[in-house]
């Protein structure tokens, strides 16, 4: 028969490519409905198909823009719902998903290799930041001084959102069920825990805050006068100072605190326990499954929602430049990541490596502008991080589609 969609056409291939071997923990042999579970979109996006998906989307933020402009929807009631989606939809989300993935012993070298490329990835992300433009009209609007830019930047470039992947490889790849078995091995790998854990550290490390009490501890200053031109000194520091007094840094208190926001993760927490509860076998009753999957459609609605309410194009000249600045560093690093992986690491299979390269060239997670608006970075960085972040996705989606074209293989 004609298969009509290509969410049908996805799920025949998957019936003849589904490894025997590749079983839930439950039991039963792997449907291809269930080999897809982890690509859905947004809510209501499966039942629409991919291009009515991304148009869901863009009307979840379009919402979300109007919301913004009502006047009961206070800074207050956006922090409020805010809160509610990454300390709790979120959490749910990420628990259901980790607790009920299947994992593909086939795939499994794909895990330290994700772990080896992440470490580079932040290597290389932190000496790309060293470019971080001045841009002092940006310091002046936020109120932060360029080391704390240098770390805004760093985080920008940190991560990938697989919200958007894990259905174009769905619907896109020549073979889904083995492009989204590598795609999510990478993501287990270094993926999640980077970004539900340790990019909390990294800001941490960069906040106002632990940069002020930081720099007051190294000088010391022996009057109260001299607390001043401490102030001064850490609006011009630069991010070469920063590393030359990070040992001293640290032992003034901020490894602790950077650690404690770490292990604080409620994000991380819920990632640890689905990933315990999966490789202990404790059973998901069916009935859960189903609501924790709702939860977790019903959260990506919200993150959509969060994008238009934090999101606004009524930036500065200054503002456009130094978000392009960040958006570059971003890019070279996963060019100079996506050509390694291509030309100098063997992996299973020609899909795996495609599938892998367009995972590189996700845009950046969304949970970034909780950490930052946790933190303290304030709102205009805030602000910046999810326009910024608006403007990756739709570039990423971009070069995704182009790689899944015209890739070999």
């Amino acid at each position: 028969s004609i298969l009509d969609t290509p969410r049908q056409r996805v799920i025949a291939m998957a019936a003849v490519a589904s490894p025997p071997e590749l079983r839930f923990w439950r039991g039963k042999d792997v449907v291809p409905e269930d080999v897809l579970r982890t690509a859905q979109g947004p809510v209501g996006s499966q039942e629409l198909g991919r291009t009515a998906g991304v148009l869901l989307v863009l009307a979840y933020i379009a919402v979300g823009i109007a919301l913004r402009r009502a006047s009961w929807m206070t800074d207050h009631r956006c922090d409020q719902l805010r809160w509610f989606t990454f300390k709790v939809l979120f959490p749910i989300y990420l628990l259901r998903t980790l607790w009920s993935i299947s994992l593909s012993l086939d795939f499994v070298t794909v895990l330290p290799l994700s772990l080896g490329f992440h470490v580079l990835w932040f290597v290389l992300s932190q000496q790309l930041s060293t470019f971080t433009p001045e841009a002092k009209e940006v310091q002046s609007e936020s109120g932060q001084p360029h080391v704390v830019l240098t770390g805004w930047a760093l985080l920008m470039a940190q991560g990938e959102n697989m919200a958007f992947t894990y259905p174009l490889l769905a619907e896109a790849s020549p073979q889904p069920v083995e492009s989204l078995a590598g795609a999510m091995m990478w993501d287990l790998g270094a993926n999640i825990w980077l970004c539900q854990g340790f990019l909390w550290g990294i800001a941490t490390l960069y906040s106002p805050q632990v940069q002020a009490g930081s720099y007051q501890a190294i000088r010391a200053p022996e009057t109260a006068g001299e607390e001043e031109d401490c102030t001064s000194d850490l609006m011009e520091s630069t991010f070469q100072s920063l590393m030359g007094n990070l040992p001293r840094s640290w032992a003034s208190g901020a490894k602790d605190v950077a650690i404690k926001a770490v292990t604080d993760s409620i994000l991380l927490r819920a990632c640890l326990a689905g990933i315990c509860f999966n490789l202990l076998r404790i059973p998901l009753p069916w009935i859960v499954d189903a609501a924790l999957l709702q939860i977790g459609a019903l959260c990506k609605a919200f993150l959509y929602l969060l994008v238009g309410l934090y999101a606004d194009f009524n930036i500065s000249y200054a503002d456009c430049r130094f978000i392009a600045a960040t958006l570059a560093q971003r890019f070279a690093a996963q060019i100079a990541l996506a050509m390694l992986l291509i030309e100098a690491v063997p992996l299973p299979s020609l899909t795996c490596r495609n599938a892998l390269v367009v995972t590189i060239f996700s845009p950046g997670p969304s949970v970034l502008m909780h950490i930052l608006a946790e933190v303290g970075y304030g709102q205009h960085l805030v602000k910046l991080c999810v326009t910024s972040s608006l403007v990756n996705t739709v570039l990423c989606l971009l070069i995704q589609n182009a790689l899944l074209q015209y890739l070999p293989g």
